[in-house]
Order: structure tokens, then C-alpha cells, then sequence
């Protein structure tokens, strides 16, 4: 019998996309990454960030993968002219800077904001959720699993082949262009 880690090391061969899947491993191996960013970018080691500062941790690599894992929505590249008013928002001391926790309250309303502007994302993270290998395509055992939340219960009863496939990112791409036309 092979030991459990070479079956682990096998898994993480088969993802082509380079995406990691979700797991409690990953999961708290990117939240620790982007905690540790915290140190990394407040340059002056005041325990607080600046503008200057938020825009360099919001476009960082550790923040990049910890948004990719835990939303699974890509990431978006921000600048301080669409930071500035939300960092003003959550400056609730009015000191100009943001402690942590002030911090997490720009992130999540930088966050609301994006899904609120495109609902798609929030499609795309939850299917994103489902897609095991991250590839785009909800393929047999992932469409069942959709289907059984959407409330298909049968489902649960019926094989469904491999090759059923539903292409949802392509699908959320021509869905997005059609509104984006209507507007």
C-alpha cells in the first residue's frame, strides 16, 4: 500500500491550471500569507498602513492568492484613486492611517463593491467552489454536486458521465459581454 503522502503528491500533479484546490491546508497556509503581509508593507513599522501602503498590500502577491483561494474570484489591480474612498470610510479615527482592523473593513468593502458592480463574480466563486480542478468546466460528479444544491435531489440517484460538461466561466464571460452591451 502506498503511504498517504505519494497519493498527495499525485493529486497535486493532476491540476494542469497550476490552480491549487481548496483545502483546510491551503486555506490556512494563504490566510497566513497574507497576515504575514501586514509586516512586510507597513514600511515604517507603526502597526498602522497609509494609502500608499493599502495600494501595495491590495495588489500584492500574498493578498492576490489569499482572495484567489478563500473568493475565488481573480484578482483586480487597484490604485490609490480607487482606494482613497473607502480608505476614508474606514478611517474611523480620522488619523489618516489604518490599523488592522480598519484595514479588514476597507478590504470588505472594496470586496461588496466589486460584487456588487458585477453579480457574475459571485456565480463564478460559488461555481468556482464546486470546479474540483479549477479548470473552468463542471464536469460529471461536479455538475451532480450542482445540481443536488440547486435542490435536484433525483440527482443523487442518477450516474452522470464524465463527459457532461458545463463550460460555466465561458458561459459567465458571454453573459458578462451581453450586459456590459446593454448598459
Amino acid at each position: 500500500m502506498a503511504p498517504f503522502y505519494s497519493r498527495r503528491r499525485v493529486l497535486c500533479h493532476a491540476d494542469t491550471t497550476g490552480a491549487q484546490p481548496m483545502t483546510l491546508m491551503n486555506l490556512i497556509s494563504a490566510l497566513a500569507k497574507a497576515s504575514s503581509a501586514w509586516e512586510k508593507y507597513d514600511k515604517d513599522r507603526n502597526g498602522t498602513l497609509s494609502l500608499k501602503e493599502c495600494e501595495q498590500i491590495f495588489n500584492s502577491e500574498e493578498i492576490c492568492e489569499a482572495v484567489e483561494m478563500v473568493t475565488n474570484m481573480h484578482c483586480k489591480h487597484y490604485t490609490a484613486a480607487d482606494l482613497e474612498p473607502y480608505f476614508k470610510r474606514a478611517d474611523t479615527d480620522r488619523s489618516g492611517t489604518l490599523s488592522r482592523s480598519e484595514f479588514l473593513a476597507l478590504y470588505l468593502a472594496v470586496a461588496t463593491e466589486r460584487v456588487k458592480k458585477n453579480p457574475l463574480l459571485l456565480a463564478e466563486a460559488l461555481l468556482g467552489f464546486i470546479d474540483k480542478d479549477k479548470n473552468g468546466v463542471l464536469e460529471g460528479a461536479e455538475v451532480k454536486a450542482l445540481l443536488t444544491i440547486l435542490g435536484f435531489a433525483p440527482v443523487l440517484l442518477m450516474p452522470i458521465p464524465g463527459f457532461v460538461k458545463i463550460e460555466y466561466k465561458a458561459i459567465l464571460r458571454t453573459l458578462g459581454s451581453s450586459l456590459e452591451g446593454k448598459k
